[in-house]
């Protein structure tokens, strides 16, 4: 026998507290490894601001000022503990060390910013020219625009230089020349746009008729597959199937939005697909027939080797050419001759079949190509052209300048956001890390609830699950009792069970129907693996929900307990508490039942309650005048009165047991749910559906049962019929 491993006798409350020291130990380390990071960061940038004698370089450097002053916004909690603490260990002692270094980061950079203001006014007058020529020459060249070609050429540098005016904007926007820029950049996306619209047209006309084209060389070599005789056929077949697939290929930009080119790439690699298939029909044939050779003197084991080609195989040259001269012993060996003969002038045994498996995948990565690659039609073009300045124009009014005047008080502002982030006060700490919990903690208290779980499952696992052994049996008994009843007495008893709860002729033929369909469509066993998982689960909620909910009808203090119960179990994902139950259970019937019944409990509970809670006080007045005694007005009043509603809830709770059929077959519980999980993962749609339609018939036939006997009930006990 296997070692069990004991259980722990620390508790997770003990895990705790040591969790907590470790933690702290590391996020002090962290901490202050972080606030030397942050000082050492700040006297690079500064060496590197006294040094640097190209203002374009002190941008740069200020943008990394940026990014280490919202990086101390976010450790606001470290620096706010280690704004007065001392640590031997470390050459920076506290935050406020970090404060002045970053207070001289700034003052270099304003120092440097001023030093440098001349170049900055040479940088964006430069710019206003480079980029005031660059548009100018684009507006004429597109207005000298004459086909769709011409769009398409001229976008790349009409792109490239949106792109560069919108990354240097901040050099420009505070220039009284900006808004010349941006107007210059709107007429050019308003003319580039127009052209894309008055020769869109043609362009769409032009990739219609090369799609059209490419369509009629695709039906003209499918046409001629089945014609393909020898090898050197083949690779003429082969060759313009792949200039096809370049030219598709290559054209893709051009392509992309055009109406029909995905039936233009769903017949190629139709094309490809027949191709492929006759290709390995060739080399199968081929390999046969060159098998069957040796053979063709002994009529007897040469038919036998064509029988269990036959049976190994699925070639059209064996079942159609071969197969019915089996019993021909002459005329079958003249036939593997011919073709022997046939497929050697035809050099069938030179064709590579890996070469036209690996051009079937070039083929078939075509429709990815497609989805990925940016469209070069020119409606596409100017759609983007547009939007590159809409881009520009907004950001001219947004974005910061980095004029030396700006800088200067965005330098001072980033040096108040680290002192902010310092000075901090204690609540707004409190506030924002209220909810936080160390990594740490939470690790270390997670692997003592696992390790605990997982030693107790080992170590009565075995009388846990000999405990539900007796329902386990049950259920067994009753899958197999209702696997051995014949089809026609099932259907019979079935229907006579819908008559006495329904009294309805219609109902009862429409289950005896329902079953008859699921049988006749192979479904009978899995049927009744469900209806005895269904039932059971039913009967066992009922059990306990029924009592529940009159425990819950009579004291609002069981009510307040119990409620918050159901509406986990309810609201919780499904496979949560499948975790637990497969570790105790394994995987079978009984997890499977007990899933069931912890989702499919709830709406019993709830409706048992609601009904007794709604039962009118004057009858209940008057069984006490009466003197009824409390299992009296229980079973004789208020039951009777409720029972509308304890059948909505009887209703409910078949309807998501049905529910959780799926669910439970993810654990080894067999049914229809199973066939259902397996058509999901290998896209069975015809399985999966049959299978699901059969659920849907098993949730109607309950369905109609049990509202049919609730409404007889209802009516037999006010009186409607006898």
């Amino acid at each position: 026998m296997a070692a069990v491993r004991p259980i722990p006798q620390q508790s997770i409350i003990e895990c705790i507290p040591p969790a907590s020291e470790i933690a702290d130990l590391r996020i002090l380390g962290k901490d202050l490894n972080f606030i030397q990071a942050m000082s050492k960061r700040a006297d690079d940038l500064t060496t590197q601001a006294l040094s640097t004698t190209d203002y374009s370089q002190l941008v740069k450097i200020t943008d990394s000022f940026t990014k280490l002053t919202e990086r101390a916004e976010a450790k606001t909690k470290t620096l706010k503990e280690l704004a007065n603490d001392s640590n031997p260990l470390t050459e920076v002692n506290n935050s406020a060390e970090l404060l002045e270094k970053v207070q001289l980061l700034a003052q270099a950079l304003e120092t440097k910013t001023q030093e440098l203001s001349s170049q900055y006014k040479s940088n964006e007058n430069f710019l206003i020219d480079t980029y005031g020529g660059s548009l100018n020459e684009l507006i004429n060249r597109v207005d000298s625009i004459s086909s769709a070609d011409g769009v398409i050429s001229v976008f790349p540098e009409l792109e490239s230089l949106f792109k560069t005016i919108d990354e240097n904007i901040r050099y420009l926007n505070n220039s009284a020349e900006s808004q010349v820029i941006t107007d210059k950049v709107q007429e050019l996306s308003k003319d580039f746009a127009d052209k894309a619209e008055q020769y869109n047209d043609a362009f769409l006309s032009e990739m219609g008729s090369q799609i059209a084209l490419l369509n009629e060389k695709i039906y003209t070599l499918k046409a001629n597959i089945d014609y393909l005789s020898s090898n050197y056929n083949l690779q003429l077949h082969l060759d313009q199937l792949s200039q096809i697939r370049e030219q598709a290929n290559a054209s893709a930009p051009m392509y992309k939005n055009f109406p029909g080119v995905r039936d233009m790439i769903f017949n190629l690699d139709t094309l490809s697909i027949s191709t492929h298939a006759k290709v390995t029909e060739m080399v199968s044939s081929n390999q046969i027939v060159s098998d069957l050779m040796p053979l063709i003197n002994d009529p007897e084991a040469l038919a036998r080797g064509v029988k269990e080609a036959a049976i190994r195989t699925n070639v059209s040259t064996v079942e159609s050419v071969l197969m019915p001269l089996t019993s021909k012993g002459n005329e079958l060996s003249a036939k593997v001759i011919e073709l022997a003969s046939r497929y050697d002038a035809g050099n069938y045994g030179d064709i590579k079949l890996r070469a036209v498996a690996n051009f079937d995948k070039t083929v078939e990565r075509l429709d990815r190509q497609y989805i990925s690659v940016r469209s070069t039609d020119p409606e596409a073009l100017g759609i983007k052209i547009e939007a590159l300045s809409n881009t520009i124009e907004s950001n001219m009014g947004s974005i910061l300048s980095v004029d030396p005047e700006s800088q200067a008080e965005y330098f001072s502002s980033m040096s108040s956001r680290v002192g902010e982030s310092i000075t901090t006060s204690d609540f707004t700490l409190f506030v924002n890390n209220v909810i936080s919990i160390p990594g740490d903690v939470m690790m270390s208290s997670r692997n003592c609830v696992d390790s605990a779980f997982k030693d107790f499952t080992r170590e009565f696992g075995g009388n846990i699950e000999a405990f539900f052994d007796p329902l386990l049996t049950f259920l067994v008994i009753i899958e197999k009792l209702l696997l051995a009843t014949p089809w026609p007495i099932f259907l019979a008893v079935a229907g006579v069970l819908a008559w006495l709860g329904a009294r309805s002729i219609k109902v009862s033929i429409g289950v005896m129907l329902a079953f008859f369909a699921i049988g006749f469509f192979n479904m009978w066993t899995p049927m009744v693996s469900t209806v005895t998982m269904i039932s059971a689960a039913t009967i066992i909620c009922l059990a306990f929900g029924i009592p529940l909910g009159i425990w819950m009808s009579k004291s609002n203090r069981a009510q307040s307990w119990i409620t918050p119960v159901l509406d986990v179990m309810q609201t919780i994902p499904s496979f949560v508490y499948l975790i637990p139950v497969v570790m105790m259970l394994g995987i079978g019937k009984v997890p499977g039942l007990i899933a069931v019944c912890i989702y499919a409990m709830p709406p019993i509970v709830r409706l048992t309650n609601l009904g007794i809670r709604l039962v009118d006080k004057e009858a209940m007045e008057a069984a006490d005048a009466f003197g009824a005694t409390y299992t009296q007005r229980l079973f004789m009043v208020q039951i009777p009165l409720a029972l509308p509603n304890i059948f909505a809830g009887i209703n409910q709770t078949i309807m998501m047991a049905l529910a959780m059929v799926v669910i439970a077959s993810m654990i080894g519980v067999a049914g229809l749910g199973l066939p259902v999980l397996q058509a999901v993962q290998n896209q069975y749609l015809s399985m999966g559906l049959l299978n699901g339609l059969a659920i849907v018939a098993l949730a109607v036939i309950f369905d109609r049962v049990s509202q049919a006997f609730g409404t007889r009930i209802q009516k037999h006990r006010s009186g409607d019929v006898l």
